[in-house]
């Protein structure tokens, strides 16, 4: 009987045992299963480029988007608000593929450039991420968001920077600085000198810098201008620059000293505090009326060297003035020739290509010109007679020819050889007037 009893809890015991021997190997297939698709379902990951840091010192961020297909449009990022801790972006994504389990993937590897003023661990929440991507080549691009992991690093404050509000931990540091006006000599009451303080670095971002202290001593006024600051950062490598100017204005006379200026900065390669001071500069205020009364005593005039300068002054104003009304007569004049008003007529028809017009007007203009008589023969030259007179028929058949059509005829060929015409006209007269008044060569004698 009892064994029996015992030969059935065994046969229920095997059969348990059995059962759990089953459900363990379907856990374990259950979660392999769910591993490849946990890998193969994830669309974003976040991973720091170091794990310790010092203040200030940049920290890189890498976030990689994953899809089956190529990705559409420009990923959006919300990158969490910490404490004294700004996010830069770096350069532009780089595009690649990479092996999930059983299937490869699309790949962005955007960069961020981390900045921290903040000692301690330094906690990255996880946040969100929104992109764009395709399932294949050939299907439409579909919205996809994911959501990063949280993050962390040790950021430790610089040895001797206790004293510093903001720790800049930079690469080869350049600070240098330019006064304007570049002269050394005095200035007077209300004057201003402008000093430009220029900051360059590696490694770092120009929103770190902290503004040049402005100080100044008693009698002199201080104004700061925007800064100019510019960042530039590429897979990685990153360079900052802040420029700024102070404008310090004089009130009083005296010799005045511009206070130095230190700059200070963690350098990350050498593992120091390390420091730039730039000079001041003293300035030598003077007063005006002394300054102007001394340079103007070898030139005081008397009153005859005024009346002279004066009368000279009126002289050549009314010289001047005479000769400008003679030359707007003589304008004027020219202007109101008939012979000129037809000469600008012709052009105009020229340019208009209207044929009648033009042939009205050349005949205005030859009455203007040679009163009387309508042919110019023996007062151009007999290149210049021949052209004329071949495009005067010309065009009279033009225009008197049955049929025509002023639209038809084109007067740039007219306007050419009408101005060279004129020209030759104008020498003509000019010798003409010339050789009448010269005496014969050789008189004839009774």
């Amino acid at each position: 009987m009892n064994g029996g009893v015992n030969e059935g809890r065994a046969e229920r015991n095997s059969a348990w045992t059995d059962s759990q021997a089953i459900l363990r190997f379907a856990g374990v297939l259950l979660l392999a299963a769910w591993s490849s698709v946990s890998a193969a379902a994830e669309v974003v990951r976040a991973e720091l480029g170091k794990d310790t840091a010092w203040m200030g010192e940049v920290v890189p961020l890498f976030v990689t988007l994953y899809s089956p297909g190529p990705f559409s449009g420009t990923a959006s990022f919300d990158l969490p608000v910490l404490p004294k801790t700004v996010f830069v972006r770096a350069g532009n994504p780089v595009v690649g593929s990479e092996q999930v389990g059983a299937k490869r993937y699309f790949t962005q590897r955007h960069e961020f450039a981390l900045y921290t003023q903040r000692a301690g661990e330094i906690v990255i929440p996880g946040f969100r991420v929104r992109f764009a991507g395709k399932k294949t080549f050939t299907s439409a691009a579909e919205p996809v968001e994911g959501l990063t992991q949280e993050l962390r690093f040790k950021s430790t404050r610089p040895p001797g920077t206790e004293h510093l509000g903001t720790v800049v931990a930079a690469k080869n540091m350049e600070v240098t600085q330019t006064w304007q006006p570049g002269t050394s000599g005095p200035v007077h009451p209300g004057d201003v000198i402008a000093r430009t303080v220029s900051r360059r670095a590696d490694g770092t971002t120009a929103m770190l810098f902290p503004p040049v202290p402005i100080a100044a001593p008693s009698g002199v006024r201080c104004y700061s201008t925007d800064p100019v600051v510019q960042d530039v950062t590429e897979r990685g490598a990153s360079r900052a620059e802040r420029s700024e100017t102070i404008k310090y204005q004089f009130e009083q006379p005296g010799t005045l000293e511009l206070p130095s200026l230190s700059v200070m900065w963690w350098d990350s390669d050498a593992g120091e505090l390390k420091s730039v001071t730039l000079p001041g500069k003293v300035v030598e205020v003077r007063n005006a009326a002394v300054v102007q009364e001394s340079v103007d005593a070898p030139k005081r005039l008397t009153r005859r060297s005024v009346f002279v300068l004066l009368a000279a002054t009126g002289l050549a104003v009314w010289l001047i003035g005479r000769t400008a009304v003679r030359m707007m007569a003589a304008q004027q004049a020219r202007r109101r020739d008939p012979a000129a008003q037809a000469a600008r007529q012709v052009l105009a028809a020229c340019r208009a290509n209207a044929a009648a017009e033009a042939y009205a007007a050349l005949l205005q203009w030859k009455r203007a010109v040679s009163p009387g008589e309508l042919s110019f023969d023996g007062r151009f030259p007999p290149e210049a007679a021949a052209e004329f007179e071949h495009e005067w028929k010309a065009l009279s058949r033009h225009v008197f020819a049955v049929g025509s059509s002023g639209s038809s005829w084109c007067g740039q060929r007219l306007a050419q050889v009408f101005l060279r015409a004129r020209r030759s006209l104008s020498h003509s007269d000019r010798a003409g007037s010339v050789d009448v008044d010269l005496p014969a060569l050789n008189p004839a004698g009774d």
